[in-house]
């Protein structure tokens, strides 16, 4: 089958913009739920509502997408998003009381327009690669990149928005979303050599695949870390803590004063550390894609873990370093490493996923959806506890979750590896001549 480059591309390009977005809306939240005292334990829960509506949609969108095309979903995702952030822009004009729970609602609604653009535009990525593994290694960084630049760019536009505009700035990225709509127009409905849809799809039937639960839980735990960074750090970075506006805020910085990742940020600074994280991921996934090809996903991913548990270690090197002190820039350089290597988890975990995918080719929705099933279960435990963990002990809580979700994730993939189908792709290329 040809590769259909531009429309590769215009999955691709949707896939960043509406990451960028996406990452924009959590980090202005998280800015203006500081600014208007709500404790670090809702901000969590908050931050972590939509996956329940992601993980539930998305088996459920993915079992569509398979009887009636990746379009139209691809299409929805950006639209639902942008009435989310409309409302939650309505929010700021509304007491507390109000407010917080419209806030579950708004989150629940933009969990829904992820559960329907992330299972399309994979089984979009997953039928145009094909069985060709150099091509879904391609295929596969690429969408990665395109997630974690997404984050960059969103962690800055996040930043500005607020900075410029305020709560004003919710109504400018709903009309940023309308922009990611307009890319996704440019992706066809069918492609060459597509299976034929399904009468009756069943959306839990690929998740009774032994494969899939083996390496499922190491996924979960992964993701459980993403959630914990995602939905807590920039909360944690810009705390009021010169002026804390609570008492249980006041005793938060008092606990924490010896951290320095804690406390009086601008919305700028923690735009441009979350877009720094990014950028070193988008780096590292770049390089993974001329490794993977070579290596089994769970070798990639064991290596990954190790990178993490590094990184563990070098983030409380810095959080103990004082204001006065500035950033130590050995520690900086060896977490930058550290973060390379940490960032060949998700590629390798998304290859295993298009693998399955090829072998369930009727059924390349269903798989995309267990994809963001998984996703969603563990950036929402990850996201939930960590607000907890934020709450007694700032961002040194954070990283003794990540540290626990690290070392699952590790043991996991050793289980794993013992039943790790031989790929298909690999024995393709060797009848090859």
């Amino acid at each position: 089958m040809r590769e259909p480059v531009p429309a590769l591309w215009a999955g691709i390009v949707g896939t960043g913009l509406i990451r960028a977005g996406g990452t924009a809306i959590g980090l202005m939240l998280q800015l203006y739920e500081a600014r208007i005292g709500i404790p670090p334990q809702f901000v969590g829960l908050i931050g972590v509502a939509f996956y329940l509506t992601e993980l539930t949609g998305a088996p459920i969108f993915g079992a569509l997408v398979d009887r009636r095309g990746w379009r139209p979903f691809m299409l929805l995702g950006p639209l639902l998003a942008a009435v989310a952030v409309l409302l939650t822009w309505l929010t700021t004009a509304l007491a507390l009381t109000v407010a917080l729970p419209l806030l579950f609602v708004t989150r629940l609604l933009e969990g829904l327009a992820v559960a329907s653009n992330t299972p399309a535009t994979l089984s979009f990525l997953s039928a145009a690669s094909g069985g060709n593994p150099n091509r879904r290694a391609r295929t596969t960084g690429a969408f990665q990149i395109a997630v974690i630049g997404g984050t960059a760019v969103g962690g800055v536009l996040g930043g500005l928005l607020a900075n410029q505009f305020g709560v004003n700035g919710f109504g400018v990225l709903a009309a940023f979303y309308l922009l990611c709509w307009a890319v996704f127009l440019r992706v066809p409905g069918t492609l060459p050599n597509q299976p034929t849809a399904q009468a009756h799809p069943n959306p839990l039937a690929v998740l009774r695949q032994p494969a899939l639960w083996a390496f499922a839980p190491a996924w979960i735990a992964v993701n459980g870390v993403l959630g914990v960074w995602l939905n807590n750090f920039a909360h944690q970075l810009t705390l009021p803590c010169a002026a804390p506006p609570t008492a249980q805020l006041a005793a938060l910085c008092a606990a924490t004063s010896d951290q320095l990742l804690v406390g009086d940020y601008s919305a700028t600074s923690a735009g441009l550390i979350f877009a720094g994280f990014a950028v070193v991921f988008s780096v590292g996934m770049l390089l993974w894609t001329r490794i993977l090809p070579r290596m089994r996903p769970s070798l990639a991913m064991l290596l990954a873990a190790g990178g993490g548990l590094l990184t563990c270690a070098l983030i409380t090197l810095i959080n103990r370093q004082t204001a006065a002190a500035g950033l130590p820039v050995l520690p900086l350089l060896g977490l930058v490493g550290a973060l390379l290597v940490l960032s060949g988890f998700t590629p390798a975990a998304l290859s295993v996923l298009m693998e399955l995918a090829e072998r369930n080719a009727a059924d390349r929705g269903a798989v995309m959806g267990a994809y963001s099933v998984l996703l969603g279960v563990g950036q929402f435990i990850g996201g939930a506890i960590g607000g907890v963990f934020a709450a007694a002990a700032g961002v040194n809580g954070l990283i003794m979750l990540t540290l626990g979700f690290t070392m699952i994730a590790g043991l996991c993939v050793i289980i794993y590896r013992q039943m790790e189908p031989r790929p298909l792709s690999f024995s393709q290329e060797s009848q090859q001549p």
